[in-house]
């Protein structure tokens, strides 16, 4: 069962069980995970237990042995390993928290990098962990915090179940494709749903009539607007959109025209390269993509 969790599941079970380990190293290539696992860390403990620290740099790990008056644990969450440029620095600093592993101490450390980037610090971690004695063997585990595209559905799932609500399949979809997928977004439409509706089981259109209940101009709007070829209204509603994540915008459209039986192969380029134009942070981009959707 517990193999078929997410690691930001088992992370949370650990937490649950008061961190019993010295070492808890996590790593994602997607940031938003690494700041998931400090709100978990924030939400669960005394705020006098938890020191917050940008960098290892900023770690004085000669302070390790010394026990706090005010809380049994000391609980150290350390941002940004990745700014240790070289790895023979990272694992110098690794060797040096190991040698001060102690049981009032329990180190988070936060890593923005891939497998790849940082695969012999990670096997440093792993084999020091595996060590043949206890004198060489310290408490610690590792998360890689990044799911799979196969894995998203589970995490929307569980994303929304800390909010006290489930989604339907439908809902599921729904959100990944105005998101694009992207998790921060997600995490964002969900907790709006679960503070709009008093429903704990959700499904598209319970979504859509939330948003409607904003009295708020959507994403879908828009759509509606290039529907009906209304194009004053359609670029005017683009105007209102100024505030609103473009992906957001071009996931809602990316929604429509894949459940439309009809779209031309051509649109799927247009809605293609405005995606390319606005990594390239072009600004027009969007509203050369409604242009030419309404010639449609």
């Amino acid at each position: 069962m517990r193999d078929s969790l997410l690691e930001i599941q088992k992370f949370e079970q650990e937490i649950k069980k008061g961190l019993l380990k010295y070492l808890y190293f996590c790593y994602a290539q997607e940031q938003f995970f690494l700041f998931e696992a400090g709100r978990l860390i924030r939400r669960s403990f005394d705020p006098i237990s938890i020191e917050i620290y940008d960098s290892p740099e900023e770690v004085d790990t000669n302070s390790f042995e010394s026990v706090s008056l005010f809380t049994p644990k000391r609980i150290l969450l350390v941002y940004n390993f990745e700014k240790l440029k070289k790895t023979e620095k990272k694992i110098e600093w690794l060797k040096k928290i190991k040698a001060r592993s102690n049981t009032y101490v329990n180190l988070i450390i936060l890593c923005n990098a891939s497998y790849k980037d940082i695969s012999e610090e990670i096997n440093f971690i792993k084999k020091a962990a595996d060590g043949s004695s206890d004198k060489e063997r310290f408490s610690a585990t590792v998360y890689n915090f990044d799911i799979h595209e196969r894995q998203l559905h589970a995490w929307i799932t569980y994303k929304a179940s800390q909010f006290g609500i489930s989604l339907k399949p439908d809902a599921v979809c729904y959100l990944i494709d105005i998101t694009g997928g992207q998790p921060g977004l997600i995490s964002s439409e969900i907790e709006k749903i679960s503070l709009l509706t008093e429903k704990s089981h959700i499904g598209v259109f319970d979504i859509k009539d939330i948003l409607t209940e904003l009295g708020e101009f959507t994403a879908f709007d828009l759509v509606d607007a290039i529907k009906k070829k209304d194009r004053q209204r359609a670029f005017k509603l683009l105007d209102k959109l100024q505030n609103i994540e473009p992906d957001m915008i071009l996931g809602a459209l990316n929604w429509y025209y894949n459940n439309k039986t009809d779209t031309d192969e051509k649109v799927y380029y247009l809605l293609y390269r405005a995606n390319l134009s606005l990594r390239q942070a072009r600004s027009l981009s969007l509203d050369m993509l409604v242009y030419e959707l309404m010639k449609e």
